[in-house]
């Protein structure tokens, strides 16, 4: 991909990881960059996520970009030119993700549609990474026993199989924020911060100016990546409705009693899903000598929600409100699959945020279908602090015009693929777009 110079003048609304690495990349190409937060870094979902990054997903655009994702993240304080006592903590813990999937057989034979979910569900997944495989990504596929001699706290028991990828793993969120607004600094990118934007001066199918309780800024080009507020943005600055929903999620975190294993072997433990499907998708990482559990509970959306919704803990969701609590049930899960991990300890805390959900679950990655000028990169369903530097990339190619028949090439050593932005459209047709199967 050609890398040629500009000199537009670019404003980017929110101050999340996404917004910072768009912002290194913009000034490293020579526009010039203002981010405007309307609190300060980290306000939002980046600093409350549960920090994976996988490339074992079901569409492929978004398999090939998360590749491209892992390998800037291993190359991350070189690209972001990270000061010395900086380096000494790499950002990303390559600890693999290993996928569970449930034998059919398990379930009673009067609960039909059960079983004919989960060898449906075990399909799909072979299907997916037979398809990741075909595009680079190291994936297995492990029987039941396998999974077992790798990690003998799962029982193979109630498994028909596993897919681990050991390229996964999770990142640590402030880190990436924080460094890249350091760099972005340095390249000249002002950071405005508790600057919010209360609307827009329009002219024609452009935006020429955000409104803002500090002023007015103009540019050539608009950057909406905020993420779970962007539905409630986008209308404000005269752009498309978003179907952006924010979801509440919750992470809990249980401290063993004494150790279950070797401390090597504990911090080594990949992000584990605990069977996937309905009433499924619980899931466990390490988080230093506490695990992390979460799962994707149905949930309304909050289009109403405020800042200090963010870390809101309904009652019947915090870890020391019983043991019906949502946590316990998370626990529930875990238990068929390793009782042992399941009954190791107890709940310690409870921390929440929301996802920016979109219909398909996939991103909103684009131009607005109003404003010329307007770039969405919102709407990551839980998965923005990984999609972070395709999303970067993706945006760069979009202003500087490297976008061919709706096509992006990808950088070195990814220069044999393209990723297709019809995919990520924040205007396309969710009742026919291709949903990701493999959601958390």
């Amino acid at each position: 991909m050609a890398r040629s110079s500009s000199t537009g003048r670019v404003v980017i609304i929110g101050g999340g990881a996404t917004s910072a690495l768009i912002a290194v990349r913009l000034a490293e190409r020579g526009f010039h960059v203002t981010v405007l937060e309307k609190a300060q870094p980290g306000n939002g979902s980046s600093s409350r996520s549960a920090a994976g990054i996988r490339a074992q997903f079901s569409t492929e655009e978004t398999v090939v970009g998360m590749q491209y994702s892992e390998w800037w993240y291993s190359h991350f304080h070189d690209l972001l030119r990270s000061p010395a006592d900086v380096r000494q903590q790499a950002v990303m813990r390559q600890n693999g993700y290993l996928f569970l999937y449930e034998d059919p057989d398990v379930i009673p034979a009067w609960q039909p549609r059960r079983r004919q979910e989960l060898a449906r569900v075990w399909q799909h997944a072979q299907a997916a990474a037979t398809m990741q495989q075909r595009v680079g990504l190291p994936v297995e596929v492990l029987s039941p026993q396998h999974v077992h001699e790798r990690w003998p706290h799962l029982l193979p028991d109630r498994l028909t199989g596993a897919t681990w990828c050991p390229t996964d793993g999770f990142l640590i969120p402030h880190m990436i924020y924080s460094e890249g607004f350091r760099r972005a600094k340095e390249l000249g990118v002002e950071v405005q911060q508790h600057t919010e934007v209360i609307g827009a001066v329009l002219h024609a199918d452009r935006i020429h100016a955000l409104v803002t309780n500090k002023g007015t800024f103009e540019a050539d080009w608009f950057i909406n990546a905020t993420n779970i507020w962007a539905a409630r943005l986008s209308p404000r600055i005269g752009g498309m409705t978003l179907p952006v929903s924010p979801l509440k999620r919750y992470l809990y975190f249980l401290k063993p009693a004494q150790p279950v294993m070797e401390a090597a072997d504990w911090q080594q433990l990949p992000m584990t899903i605990y069977g996937v499907g309905s009433h499924r998708g619980a899931h466990s990482r390490p988080e230093q000598e506490l695990l992390l559990l979460a799962w994707a509970h149905e949930t309304e959306p909050e289009t109403r929600f405020n800042d200090d919704d963010q870390d809101r803990i309904d009652p019947p969701f915090r870890h020391d409100n019983g043991i019906d609590n949502y946590g316990y049930a998370i626990l529930a899960q875990v238990d068929e699959f390793s009782p042992l991990l399941a009954n190791a300890g107890g709940l310690v805390a409870t921390t929440t945020g929301f996802y920016g959900a979109t219909p398909d679950a996939n991103p909103l990655i684009g131009r607005d279908a109003c404003q010329q000028n307007l770039v969405h990169a919102a709407g990551f369903s839980g998965h923005g602090l990984m999609h972070a530097p395709i999303t970067a990339l993706l945006v760069e190619a979009i202003l500087s015009g490297d976008v061919d028949s709706g096509h992006v090439r990808m950088p070195a050593p990814f220069d044999y693929a393209t990723i297709d932005l019809h995919t990520f459209d924040p205007g396309r047709a969710f009742d026919s777009s291709s949903k990701e199967q493999l959601v958390l």
